[in-house]
């Protein structure tokens, strides 16, 4: 048996030390990585139009407030107050919708992603306003509702929903007309 033990402790700090040898390359394979993927996303973003950029600043900004809590409220356990951040109900359905317009908007553009990129902003909306008007419904349903506060990231999803579908307008009428100008 203690034989057993000392044959795991030292293949163990074999393992170890052959790990730590790697650390040096596995750095260098990762700043390569890096440097690769800046790179290449720095030449991308050179070649987009000045709405395009504005556009994915502006999806890239709507996912990050979908991420975060929105709600904020405090209770008390044992005559001690606790702070609690949560997010929606529905929190799923904005990152989602947010995720899959990042990828699909920032990184590629076709017609069938300016119907769903114009169709999902808009469901997001309504769920958004819907959410505003009954939030106990929408949003929450096991807190008192005068318990809790809209924090600052509620607004700032909105304001980048708001942002990102007009600059998304913007964007895809000077897609239109530097096509048909080259045509």
């Amino acid at each position: 048996m203690t034989n057993l033990f000392l044959n795991l402790f030292s293949e163990f700090l074999i393992f170890l030390k052959e790990t730590i040898k790697l650390i040096p390359d596995l750095l260098k394979v990762w700043w390569y990585l890096g440097k690769r993927i800046t790179l290449s996303l720095y030449s991308y973003w050179k070649t987009k139009l000045f709405y395009d950029k504005i556009f994915f600043i502006f999806l890239f900004l709507q996912l990050l407030f979908a991420v975060l809590p929105w709600f904020h409220y405090e209770i008390t356990f044992f005559e001690s107050k606790e702070s609690i951040s949560l997010s929606p109900k529905l929190n799923s359905i904005f990152i989602l919708i947010s995720l899959l317009n990042f990828f699909f908007l920032g990184f590629w553009k076709s017609s069938w992603t300016r119907i769903w990129f114009f169709a999902t902003e808009m469901v997001s909306a309504i769920i958004v306003i819907w959410g505003y008007l009954e939030p106990k419904r929408t949003y929450y349903d096991f807190v008192n509702a005068s318990e809790v506060t809209t924090q600052i990231t509620f607004y700032l999803f909105l304001g980048s929903l708001f942002f990102a579908f007009i600059f998304g307008y913007l964007s895809f009428k000077k897609e239109d007309e530097v096509f048909l100008h080259s045509h």
